[in-house]
């Protein structure tokens, strides 16, 4: 029996998209640039990793950015949360979720500035805890960060689901005994008939 939901963060909670928010904000050579040295970058998951800070980011890809967009790029690197709005649909869902009985975590890859930020998420406002990457120099989809998962909140991997939209970490929920759903283009339809195929009420 499920009795724990656990949900991603980026793309599922909130509207996480370089791509789309650098190219309505910048230049297209200032966002290609920004996105290939900076958001699409292994350099922002090591700040989701906990290994670099915004800062370092700065100081060591400002100089590849061009001067025209390097003070908003710089703005976005510090704090990317306001350029990634809710989804109210989410918001509804773990309310009813929560309603029903069910206990909500999140599992996400995300710097330590979620603290500052999540309480600008409404939807964190029901949840139970939250386990984000950096405070263990851990990162999706590697098993470790799973295990945490589970013994940091006495979790049975059987009595979880999993919500995420990348398919790699729905891959690596389930390798480690977690039923999951990869939400696509916030189809928020398919994971409610997902979430009743499994029996969980909603």
């Amino acid at each position: 029996m499920i009795k724990n939901i656990v949900f991603d963060m980026g793309g599922v909670l909130i509207d996480y998209n370089p791509e789309k928010t650098l190219y309505a904000t910048l230049d297209k050579e200032s966002a290609d640039i920004a996105l290939a040295e900076i958001f699409r970058n292994k350099i922002w998951t090591e700040k989701d990793r906990g290994v670099i800070s915004a800062e370092e980011i700065i100081a060591r890809k400002g100089g590849k950015i061009p001067a025209r967009a390097y003070e908003k790029v710089a703005e976005m690197v510090m704090d990317f949360y306001p350029y990634m709005p809710p989804f109210p649909q989410a918001e509804e869902i773990v309310k009813r979720l929560k309603s029903n009985g069910y206990r909500i975590f999140l599992l996400s890859n995300a710097s330590l500035d979620f603290y500052d930020a999540k309480k600008n998420i409404p939807a964190l406002n029901y949840f139970d805890g939250f386990l984000v990457s950096a405070d263990y120099k851990l990162i999706k989809p590697e098993k470790e960060i799973y295990l945490k998962l589970f013994s940091k909140f006495n979790l049975l991997p059987g009595e979880c689901f999993f919500i995420d939209d990348v398919g790699a970490n729905c891959e690596a929920s389930e390798e480690q005994g977690m039923k999951a759903f990869r939400l696509v283009n916030q189809d928020y339809d398919g994971l409610i008939n997902a979430f009743r195929e499994n029996g969980i009420r909603i």
